[in-house]
């Protein structure tokens, strides 16, 4: 084969390729459409309120010895829409949440946070959910020497499972589990924590 023609069906293998990547790229789009299409006519006909809740929760780290082994309590408020389809919910919800511990270190950690809770059932109600967002912790730098606070302010994560039960048409009141962590720094580890506790979420608005 000559080159010329070696170089002609090259091109022609290589057009091949791109035609075939182009038309992969535009089915993904077209079924990615089509799946968000389907969904907002879906949604449409679904039941949508919006929700408040307030998490109480006992606290005790993980991980880490450098902030010793504390305990303690906090709090988490959160809002957000619920689009509820049938026996699953799907809320989208903003928190914010305040968490002090004991021990030498005696850190203390403030956040906001994004995320979603995916719930299955109606009286009963099993659910996951996640959040991500910014936390900012202080603890003591020399725990036992000197109260002189450090802090940092990086990425806060959390996730979980709860159990509500709907006594009320627009009350929830529920248990849930979590592991939360806020990432570490150069010069300091991430500090993890386990959660156990217990909220209430007013629904309102459907």
């Amino acid at each position: 084969m000559g080159p010329a023609l070696q170089h002609c069906m090259d091109n022609f293998t290589s057009g091949l390729r791109r035609g075939r990547c182009w038309l992969r790229s535009c089915t993904v789009l077209a079924a990615g459409g089509g799946a968000l299409l389907a969904g907002l006519c879906w949604s449409g006909s679904a039941a949508a309120s919006n929700t408040l809740g307030i998490d109480l929760a006992f606290s005790d780290s993980v991980g880490d010895s450098r902030y010793g082994t504390p305990a303690g309590a906090g709090v988490d408020v959160f809002f957000g829409p619920r689009m509820d389809l049938g026996l699953v919910a799907l809320t989208t919800e903003l928190d914010a949440g305040f968490h002090d511990f004991s021990g030498a270190a005696d850190p203390t950690v403030y956040r906001g946070m994004a995320g979603g809770r995916l719930a299955i059932g109606a009286v009963i109600r099993p659910s996951v959910f996640a959040h991500i967002g910014v936390g900012h912790l202080r603890w003591n730098e020399l725990p036992g020497i000197s109260d002189v606070r450090d802090s940092r302010t990086n990425l806060a994560t959390n996730v979980g499972a709860a159990l509500d039960f709907t006594l009320l048409p627009l009350v929830d009141l529920g248990l849930q589990l979590s592991y939360n962590s806020i990432k570490g720094g150069a010069d300091a580890p991430a500090f993890d924590w386990a959660e156990a506790g217990a909220h209430v979420i007013f629904v309102f608005g459907s």
